[in-house]
């Protein structure tokens, strides 16, 4: 019964941040840029008039991003599919958080449509709109055209990213048409995944090495390459996702910071790529999800003692990124990468979307994939030593993929959902999941559902196997 009450008393304290978090950000007059943007602007005649109105127009598609909610291009990612995996767990029954961690979502569900589905679809919908604009009208300069051409390519390729490793065949919308759209069947993944290495591609080519905003929160040519990079590394094409990677590795923009406390603050070194808060109030909502409101309250979310058993001994991670609340005896850990909770200025931490030490973790598994197994340690060691551990021994492809697993697991754990999508690309899922969540996994489990009333409004979308 405490155990409710306090529970009950920091999910309560936490829905009170999130509204007064709501109220400043609708209030606040600091903007993320200096252009504001213009919802409801994208489809009219004049949004494409002049440069300012069309980087209006562009800038709603990253109000979009920066939302108060757990959305996926917020901290929804990090929470959803770290229950989905093995990384979190919610400390009481909850009907929202429940079926995500039994990995038992009911199609109705209404976190599926409004978290990912729906807001994936609606600023695709926005950033077709940019693209087909930006194409068709020659009144906004040549460098502002390529520049708005390149970010909103790469950002409908992070999107379709996401979908496809979430819900798998996704609907491949490329277009305004309404009647296209209205009944588009679901795309057969490998071709989404064309289009999305097309994005990209076209993305490095339009973007420059610079970043077009202040700090990273607009992406340049790096942080096409980075996620490129990734995109080959899923498609199992290592010798593109190595040279994409290395080409980041190489550029001399970027370089791990030895802090670990460091990494996910404000225009980090190795930062690529970062969401800004809303109107740059307050700090990331990561630390606000995760932390517990005070030093005596069970947290809400927890790690599991499947990710807490993973650190090696001497793993300085697990020091600076893990943080615990001991109560009655019993230690409770949580997440601790992102620590700022408070609504201070200056804003202190950003979301971390893209960062350079994946691209070192990429360049190792591909290079592994390929029996470079020299040089796939050399990556994986730059990791580890950054961490504080030994070099790993270089034996075998058989061993040493396992290791870059394990090291993906330790360092990314809760971000954008990497163990989630490991687990699965590496077929892992089965094996472990079963092992660790019993009769709760099923095979099918693997893919999120369609949104119930999407298949209503879709007589062409079909439900995945499962549901």
């Amino acid at each position: 019964m405490i155990m409710n009450q306090k529970n009950n008393k920091a999910s309560k304290y936490f829905r009170i941040i999130l509204a007064v978090q709501f109220i400043i950000l609708f209030n606040s007059c600091k903007k993320f840029i200096e252009i504001q943007s213009a919802p409801g602007l994208v489809n009219s005649s004049e949004v494409f008039k002049d440069d300012r109105t069309a980087l209006s127009a562009a800038t709603q598609v990253y109000v979009d991003f920066r939302v108060s909610t757990r959305r996926f291009t917020d901290a929804g990612m990090s929470l959803y599919a770290g229950l989905s995996a093995d990384e979190i767990v919610n400390t009481f029954s909850n009907e929202t958080w429940d079926p995500f961690f039994n990995n038992n979502i009911p199609p109705g569900d209404g976190s599926i449509k409004s978290n990912f589905w729906a807001p994936a679809y609606r600023n695709l919908y926005t950033i077709n709109s940019i693209l087909e604009g930006l194409s068709s009208r020659s009144s906004v300069s040549t460098n502002l055209k390529a520049q708005l051409s390149g970010e909103m390519k790469m950002l409908r390729a992070w999107y379709y990213f996401n979908l496809v490793n979430l819900f798998g065949d996704v609907p491949l919308i490329i277009t305004t048409d309404y009647r296209i759209n209205a009944v588009m069947p679901r795309t057969k993944t490998e071709e989404v995944y064309k289009q999305i290495v097309s994005d990209l591609s076209d993305a490095q080519v339009l973007l420059t090495n610079d970043y077009p905003s202040a700090g990273k929160a607009r992406p340049n040519k790096w942080a096409a390459t980075a996620l490129l990079a990734r995109v080959y590394l899923y498609l199992s094409d290592w010798n593109n996702a190595e040279a994409q990677a290395t080409s980041v590795i190489n550029s001399g923009q970027y370089n791990l910071v030895v802090d670990l406390n460091s990494v996910f603050l404000v225009n980090s070194p190795e930062t690529l790529l970062e969401i800004a808060p809303a109107y740059e109030v307050g700090n990331s909502s990561q630390a606000l999800q995760f932390i517990p409101y005070a030093s005596d309250a069970i947290p809400t979310f927890t790690v599991t003692s499947w990710l807490l058993n993973s650190f090696e001994s001497g793993d300085l991670r697990k020091g600076s990124w893990l943080a615990k609340n001991t109560i009655d005896g019993v230690d409770y850990y949580y997440p601790f990468k992102y620590k700022e909770t408070s609504f201070d200025q200056p804003v202190k931490e950003y979301n971390t979307v893209l960062r350079l030490d994946e691209q070192y973790l990429i360049r190792s598994e591909a290079k592994a994939q390929q029996n470079k197994l020299a040089e796939a340690a050399d990556d994986l060691n730059v990791i580890r030593s950054r961490a504080g551990l030994p070099n790993t021994a270089v034996t075998s492809q058989a061993d040493i993929l396992p290791a870059i697993l394990h090291e993906r697991q330790v360092e990314l754990f809760t971000e954008w959902g990497h163990r989630w999508f490991d687990l699965k690309r590496f077929r892992k899922a089965d094996e472990i999941l079963s092992s660790e969540k019993g009769a709760t996994w099923q095979s099918t489990d693997a893919l999120y559902p369609i949104p119930y009333d999407q298949l209503l409004y879709n007589q062409a979308l079909k439900q995945n196997p499962g549901y």
